[in-house]
């Protein structure tokens, strides 16, 4: 899908972890996303590749698939979000991301991300205790031995911290 007709602000709208932001907020973060297409059957990010981008589907479903492949671990679609943790502390995705259908994406890079953060602080603020939240939420709705696991790393520290 080209740019043109393709409203980025109406996708964005449509995120779920972009719920609690105003209009003007969602303008500022859909001047600074990129729009990045994936064709069915490929991937948009593979495990072990650098993460460095907050992507948002606005199109299409994209499942997450482990490290070593097999059956999918559960499916994203349009409202969704991945690659939150990139953002902020990059590292490498840990699942990757296939196509199971023609996708969308608008993606927040680290480069953009700090341009955010620079010009405007309190917008970068407020997707950063978005992201956090989205975690907390996630931990909350994890079940049995995952949650117990979730909660024990959380609460751990390093024992050069003690």
């Amino acid at each position: 899908m080209s740019d043109q007709g393709f409203d980025r602000v109406a996708a964005l709208q449509s995120a779920m972890l972009l719920r609690g932001f105003t209009e003007v907020g969602i303008r500022i973060l859909a001047s600074l996303c990129e729009q990045r297409s994936v064709g069915r059957g490929t991937y948009a990010f593979r495990a072990g590749e650098e993460s460095s981008a907050l992507a948002f589907i606005s199109r299409g479903t994209v499942q997450m698939v482990p490290r070593e492949g097999g059956a999918a671990l559960g499916e994203l679609g349009p409202g969704d979000s991945m690659g939150g943790f990139g953002l902020l502390f990059g590292g490498e995705h840990l699942l990757s991301a296939l196509a199971a259908t023609d996708v969308d994406l608008l993606m927040l890079s680290r480069e953009r991300w700090e341009v955010l953060q620079k010009q405007k602080p309190q917008a970068a603020l407020k997707l950063q205790l978005a992201l956090v939240q989205d975690l907390c939420d996630r931990i909350r709705e994890a079940k049995g031995p995952l949650r117990e696991f979730l909660a024990w790393q959380i609460s751990r520290r390093p024992a050069e911290n003690r």
